[in-house]
Parts: C-alpha cells; sequence; structure tokens
C-alpha cells in the first residue's frame, strides 16, 4: 500500500492510499537541482534580451530592489546577496531602496523581513509597501483604468524585482511585472485590475489574451523596469531555474520552463483528491493556500470529495474573503453579496471557493476551530485517513484518488482540458 507523505505548515503528514483505488500522485516532472550561485552566474553572463543588466546605470542614480513578501517562497535573502555582489560596481548602497511587495495583503513584520532579507536586512533602506499610502499616478491602461504604484518605485531611475514564476489561477502567471502590479500598487488600481477576472481568459496558464495579465504588463512599462531576477521553485521548494533580463523576455523563458515540467497530465477526475498546497508559507493563511485548493478542485469529480492540508497559522489572510464568508448564510448568499456590493478586493476568492463548495465537499485540515472552518462551508477534519474513510463510504471500494503534494505548484491536466 503507497506510503503518501503531505506538507501541513513546517512538518509533514503520513497518509497509505490503497493501490486498487490510486490514480497516481501528481508531481512536477524531474528537474536536476544546481547550486543556486551556479545558475545566477550562468544567467547573469547571458541574460535574456538584453546584453548585459548593468549597461544603463549610472554612478549616482537611484535605484529600487522590488522582492517578493512574507507570503512568498523566493529565496531573496539568497538571490539579493548574488545580485548585490554584481550591482555594487555601479551602485552605491545609499541610493539603494528595497521595496517589499506586498501588494494588498498585510504589511510585513520586522521578524519577517529579516527573514527575507537575512544579512542584507541593514545594507538599504527598506520600504514595506502599503497599497494605501503614497502611491502616485503613473499612466492609464489601454482598458482605461489608472495605474498607481508606489512613488518610491515610480520615482527611481532604475527598477528590478526579485520574485519567484508559478501559476497564477487568473493572472495566468506570477513573478515578473506581477511584482510590479499588483506588488506595489494601489488598492484601488489593484481592484480595477482584478475586477477583470471574470473575462474568460483571465485564467491559468495564459499570458497573451488575458486582460488582467495584459495591464499588468502595461503598469510594469510605465516605470524604469530594468531587469527581473525569477526563479522557479520545484514542489519541494528547492530552485528548478533562475530566469534573469528584461522583464518580458526573462519571464517569458521562466514561463516555458514552468510549462514544460509543473501542469502534469492525469488520465480522469477523481472521487476524491488528498492533497496538499505545499506546506509553509504556501499555508500561512486560507488566502494563499487557495491556489492549491484551487488547483486540487479541478481534478474532481462533480460530488466528490477535496480533502486539502493547509496550517494556516496567520487566519484567513483577507478581511473581506472572511466578512463575505461569514456574513453568508448560504452559498447563494456569497454570490448574492457580490451582485450587491460588486467586485472587492478578496471577496473574489469567496466566489470562487463558492463554487467549489457548492460542487464538491470539501474537508480541510488546518489549525481553525471547527466552527470556523464549518462557517465558510467546509468540514473540519484531523487526518487525511477520514476522507479516505468518507470516501469510501461514499463511492465504495472502487473509489478513485488522486494524490497532490504540492498542489499549489502543479496544474492537473484532464484528457478534456
Amino acid at each position: 500500500m503507497p506510503h503518501i507523505e503531505l506538507p501541513y505548515g513546517t512538518t509533514m503528514l503520513s497518509v497509505e492510499v490503497p493501490e486498487k483505488n490510486l490514480i497516481g500522485v501528481v508531481r512536477e516532472k524531474p528537474v536536476p537541482v544546481r547550486p543556486l550561485a551556479e545558475l545566477f552566474e550562468e544567467v547573469w553572463s547571458a541574460p535574456y534580451g538584453m546584453d548585459h543588466p548593468l549597461s544603463d546605470f549610472r554612478p549616482g542614480e537611484t535605484l529600487a530592489i522590488v522582492v517578493s513578501d512574507h507570503t512568498r517562497p523566493t529565496p531573496t535573502r539568497t538571490l539579493l546577496p548574488l545580485v548585490w555582489e554584481r550591482l555594487r560596481e555601479v551602485v552605491r548602497p545609499e541610493d539603494v531602496t528595497v521595496v517589499i511587495a506586498t501588494g494588498t495583503h498585510r504589511a510585513t513584520t520586522e521578524d519577517e523581513l529579516q527573514s527575507i532579507l537575512g544579512e542584507m536586512r541593514d545594507s538599504f533602506h527598506v520600504v514595506v509597501h502599503d497599497c494605501y499610502r503614497d502611491c502616485v499616478e503613473v499612466g492609464t491602461s489601454s482598458r482605461g483604468n489608472m495605474i498607481e504604484l508606489n512613488r518610491v518605485v515610480a520615482e527611481a531611475d532604475h527598477v528590478i524585482s526579485i520574485g519567484t514564476i508559478g501559476m497564477h489561477y487568473y493572472a495566468g502567471y506570477s513573478g515578473g511585472r506581477k511584482n510590479i502590479f499588483p506588488g506595489v500598487g494601489s488598492a484601488a488600481s489593484v481592484e480595477r485590475n482584478h475586477a477583470m477576472m471574470e473575462h474568460s481568459e483571465s485564467r491559468p496558464c495564459t499570458y497573451e489574451g488575458n486582460p488582467v495579465s495584459e495591464e499588468l504588463v502595461e503598469a510594469s512599462r510605465c516605470i524604469a523596469y530594468r531587469f527581473i531576477v525569477d526563479v522557479v521553485l520545484r514542489g519541494d521548494g528547492l530552485v528548478a531555474g533562475v530566469f534573469l533580463g528584461e522583464p518580458e523576455a526573462a519571464h517569458r523563458a521562466g514561463r516555458d520552463f514552468w510549462d514544460a515540467h509543473f501542469p502534469v497530465e492525469v488520465p480522469e477526475r477523481a472521487d476524491l483528491v488528498l492533497a496538499s498546497v505545499g506546506g509553509h508559507p504556501k499555508d500561512i493563511n486560507f488566502y494563499q493556500a487557495h491556489k492549491g485548493q484551487y488547483n486540487a478542485s479541478l481534478a474532481i469529480k462533480d460530488g466528490g470529495i477535496s480533502y486539502i492540508a493547509a496550517a494556516c497559522p496567520k487566519g484567513w489572510g483577507h478581511s473581506v474573503f472572511e466578512d463575505w464568508m461569514t456574513r453568508a448564510g448560504t452559498l447563494e448568499d456569497v454570490h448574492r453579496i457580490y451582485r450587491e456590493e460588486g467586485f472587492v478586493l478578496g471577496g473574489h476568492k469567496a466566489v470562487y471557493l463558492s463554487r467549489d463548495c457548492a460542487r464538491l465537499d470539501l474537508l480541510l485540515q488546518s489549525g481553525f476551530s471547527d466552527e470556523a472552518v464549518r462557517s465558510f462551508f467546509m468540514t473540519p477534519v484531523r487526518h487525511p485517513s477520514e476522507a479516505l474513510a468518507m470516501a469510501e463510504e461514499r463511492f465504495g471500494e472502487d473509489v478513485r484518488i488522486l494524490v497532490m503534494p504540492h498542489a499549489a505548484a502543479t496544474y492537473p491536466l484532464l484528457p478534456c482540458d
């Protein structure tokens, strides 16, 4: 009987799945691991879409380095020293501001800053982006939406970003331009952009033709965005590839790499999916964990069961998301609130979650109380074995089971997709 481990926070959960019932374990295609410094040196010497990363830099000019916040697994504390070792040839430390791309998330704490920046925490001035303060207009998108970005980033002579490329369920992909917008966008600008998520092309792994994504690109072109340093991570968090260069060219290379390794074909939709979103920090809160829950739900038949392991030590993750879900007495109430109040950041995840709850039974193993889980129309469980027992009772001894140990990092491709 296959023994399977699922990441849960900083620990692992173990479960045995009968081999006769197991459709498969969804994992990324094998990617060899090489030293990060070695990968970095290769792309610094031959960056994508540009001759040399520092060709436009002049002494005395200001630089904003935009880096991922506490909700992202980007290895910034390792990458930033590698970047600075090269930048210091032409850039003074006093001309550098590191900007934490919180988007519309809560402020990054001092302990989290130390974890993100490591030995470089005190090397530069650091600004934690606040989407409600000190943002300035930088332009208007082709769709007529005003774009506002963090003042430091908007006014810098040069901007670079350090991030992670992966699938995003309505912006197509993370990384690159997404570090700039919504990463350092105003709440109002981000809300206008994310309101386009209902468009048919606002979907995973779609870049061109995706209105959300295309506006993010337009926003990034309103500033002096010189180059990106983005990584693609394996499900276990190790770096699979580094992509450095002109923002669009390097991001395109990263997308192609991700597409070659992380969408995984599965032969059929399952009765039960046992999934982890991938452990910390992907399950730091449910707002982030939802990405893995969304992927897992794609692989389940109507009326099936989805088990999600997500520790969520920092709670639900967004006040609007929590408000809409707890105010709703029924799943239809979530959609009524959406119709009455319109698109509001955080509420969009309530809509997505309610759609899955209407189609499936969602079981959540987490740090929440049972009452809190039920208020979000999910069923609390203490171990994946409970999900197995429920599925066997509902579907019989021939129940079909799929396992996704890193659901936030793998995208299931079904025969009809």
